[in-house]
C-alpha cells in the first residue's frame, strides 16, 4: 500500500511523485526536514511568495478582463484612432504584452531580493540537520566491541 501511495502524483512534494513531508507515512530518515517547514523564515517565505502570486495573477487577469469588457461593451472607443492605423483597441491589446513583461520583471526582482536569500539560508539549515542526523545515525550504528566501555578489573 505504501509503495502504491508513493507513486501517486502529489502537488506538495517537490519531485511530484511522493507523499508530502508532513504525512505520517513519510520515511523517518527525512524527519529532520520537517523542522525546516516549522521554521518562521520558511513560513514567511511561503507567505511572501503566495502574496506575490495572488497580486500578480490579479493584475494579469484584471488587465485581460478589462480589455475584453471594454472591447465588448464600448466598441466605439476601441475603434478610435490614436495616430494613423493605431487604434485604442490595438494599443490596449499591445499593452497586454507590456503588462505581462512588467509582471515577469517584478517576479524576477521579487525572487532575487526576497525569496532566494531566505531559500539559501533554509537550504543550509536543512543540510545541517541532515548532516547531524547522519552523524547520530552513524554513531548509533557503530559496533561496540565486547568489553569496550566497561571497566576491566585490576
Amino acid at each position: 500500500m505504501k509503495q502504491q501511495r508513493r507513486c501517486m502524483v502529489s502537488r506538495h512534494f517537490p519531485q511530484f511523485g511522493g507523499l508530502p513531508p508532513h504525512h505520517p507515512a513519510f520515511p523517518p530518515e527525512q524527519a529532520g526536514s520537517r523542522s525546516v517547514a516549522h521554521d518562521p523564515a520558511y513560513r514567511s517565505l511561503r507567505r511572501a511568495h503566495r502574496r506575490f502570486g495572488v497580486r500578480s495573477t490579479a493584475a494579469a487577469v484584471g488587465g485581460f478582463l478589462l480589455y475584453v469588457l471594454v472591447s465588448s461593451f464600448v466598441p466605439g472607443l476601441m475603434n478610435r484612432s490614436l495616430s494613423g492605423h493605431l487604434t485604442i483597441g490595438l494599443a490596449l491589446g499591445l499593452g497586454q504584452f507590456v503588462l505581462m513583461a512588467v509582471i515577469v520583471w517584478r517576479y524576477l526582482v521579487h525572487m532575487r531580493t526576497r525569496v532566494t536569500p531566505v531559500a539559501r539560508g533554509l537550504r543550509g539549515l536543512a543540510r545541517r540537520h541532515e548532516e547531524a542526523e547522519a552523524r547520530s545515525r552513524a554513531a548509533a550504528e557503530r559496533p561496540v566491541a565486547p568489553g569496550a566501555g566497561e571497566y576491566r578489573p585490576w
